[in-house]
């Protein structure tokens, strides 16, 4: 499909009101029309009304994705307090949402087995890193991912211990390498490797050094357990991405990701208007890991957080590979 500049340029501006949205229905962009106005995003940025700025986000909006460079310098700038502002104000809870529902996988369909390799893709800061450890069979390795370099520091700086600042309550803190290798019992670092690197392109990952992580070369192994925990709201067309992580999984393997929603709307995909994020019609999903070759577990709705004190809709979702 291709579309020229000056029809989405018509739309962008259709939609400037912000009681319409810019989605994808069919082969075709529509402005599709809102119940109220739309929340507003985790992170926002003001994005400047030249015709130059909007002819790169049409651009990039032709892409299916907000921007890669876009990503890595808002959660680089963001690092810093992203969780205190995620978790604290926010009540973020998508990892210990994804964390239930993969230790019910273990249980009910998996007969109590526990996952010998886990992709933490899209890792961020490490929030999801402590529930996946226990989803861990002894042996196994934790491995995370992210597009951000800051935010891949402070993943790899997590340690498996019971620190006096803890980031989980009982359960993991930050060190320095130095700091860690001069205790007196030498934790292990929570992740077992830690890269950066393009989801869509993770044969190009990057190890993050100086963190004693000892797993240096990204996994050339399919996973267990491929978690992806917001982070696909920044992915409008699902189709690459799933069949990427459908190529990344083992057979007999699980795929659990969240995604947000509207409340209605004919729809396939919408990107938000005052934000990098899209929100995805859980059908929609279905029939893209559908295409990838995958089988549909279960798709729940959740509340991932809350955002101007309202809760925003959302859906989690877990596929499995059968062959």
């Amino acid at each position: 499909m291709t579309l020229s500049i000056s029809f989405i340029l018509a739309v962008l501006l259709a939609c400037t009101d912000h009681s319409s949205i810019l989605a994808f229905r069919g082969d075709t962009f529509v402005s599709l029309r809102l119940p109220r106005p739309p929340l507003g995003a985790l992170v926002k940025h003001v994005v400047s009304v030249r015709l130059a700025a909007t002819a790169e986000l049409a651009r990039e909006l032709t892409e299916h994705r907000t921007s890669p460079k876009e990503v890595v310098q808002m959660f680089d700038d963001y690092a810093s307090y992203f969780e205190s502002k995620l978790v604290d104000t926010l009540e973020y809870s998508t990892p210990q949402d994804v964390a239930a529902r993969v230790s019910a996988r273990i249980q009910s369909g998996r007969n109590g087995q526990l996952y010998s390799s886990i992709l933490d893709a899209g890792c961020g800061t490490g929030l999801s890193g402590p529930y996946l450890r226990k989803m861990l069979a002894d042996g196994g390795t934790l491995i995370g991912v992210d597009l951000s370099p800051k935010m891949a520091e402070l993943a790899a700086e997590l340690v498996v211990d019971d620190g006096q600042t803890p980031v989980v309550v009982d359960r993991m803190r930050r060190c320095t390498e130095p700091a860690r290798l001069a205790s007196e019992e030498v934790p292990e670092r929570l992740y077992d490797g830690v890269f950066t690197a393009d989801l869509l392109d993770m044969s190009s990952s990057r190890p993050l050094e100086g963190y004693g992580s000892p797993v240096t070369s990204f996994p050339s192994q399919p996973f267990d357990l491929i978690v992806s925990a917001d982070v696909l709201v920044y992915f409008g067309e699902m189709r690459t991405i799933l069949k990427v992580f459908a190529n990344r999984l083992a057979v007999g393997g699980d795929l659990v990701f969240s995604t947000e929603t509207l409340a209605e709307g004919d729809y396939k995909w919408v990107c938000l208007p005052g934000s990098e994020r899209y929100a995805h019609c859980p059908e929609y999903i279905a029939q893209m890991a559908e295409e990838a070759g995958l089988v549909a577990v279960s798709q729940e709705a959740f509340t991932p957080r809350l955002e101007g004190g309202e809760k925003v809709l959302g859906t989690l979702h877990m596929f499995h590979k059968e062959r």
